[in-house]
């Protein structure tokens, strides 16, 4: 059983905890000046074991779309070289509120490079990854069997529209479209 105090007081970063006489720094805090001062912002949490005062963080971690990082998002406007794109899944997590980030027509496969239009449209659900960040600009590329198109609405009727062998077809007026569709296309669930 562990011998670890949880005291329900809030602390702030750089705030005195305790004197090194009476408790190590432990998880969350650090010493200086013969002092244990929280490093985080959280509940201070007593360890009688290993005699340490500990912080437990209070703050969310932030699942930020970086670079090298797959992210699910849904197209907003689509034009011939590019397609703004609202990111709401960043690394399998959910997140709120969602980023705005940009594919542009050199970041899809080669047999859409002139149209990007042909590869995605408005509405659709796309999985990408994190390209760049500079100037706070996220940039995301679907080159790759693994990226693209996840589901797609028809633009006739708004049905889903269904793999067939690599062509989109709306089950409903069979009108048939092309996207740039990834390996994982209907599979992946976006509900959660």
């Amino acid at each position: 059983m562990s011998k670890a105090k949880n005291i329900k007081r809030k602390v702030f970063p750089g705030e005195e905890l305790a004197v090194i006489e009476e408790y190590n720094d432990g998880e969350g805090s650090y010493q200086e000046d013969g002092l244990v001062r929280s490093e985080e912002l959280g509940e201070i949490r007593l360890n009688k074991e290993k005699r340490a005062v500990e912080v437990n963080k209070v703050t969310r971690h932030l699942n930020l779309p970086l670079e090298g990082v797959i992210v699910m998002a849904e197209a907003g406007s689509v034009t011939r070289r590019d397609a703004r794109v609202d990111i709401f899944r960043v690394d399998g997590k959910k997140i709120e509120p969602t980023f705005t980030g940009v594919v542009h027509i050199s970041d899809v496969a080669r047999e859409f490079g002139r149209n990007l239009e042909q590869a995605l449209r408005s509405g659709d659900i796309v999985r990408a990854v994190v390209a760049n960040t500079k100037n706070r600009i996220i940039q995301l590329s679907m080159a790759g069997p693994e990226y693209g198109v996840i589901y797609a609405y028809c633009s006739r009727c708004g049905g889903i529209l269904e793999n067939q062998k690599g062509r989109l077809t709306c089950p409903k007026c069979k009108r048939v479209e092309r996207r740039q569709i990834a390996r994982s296309y209907g599979k992946e669930d976006i509900s959660s």
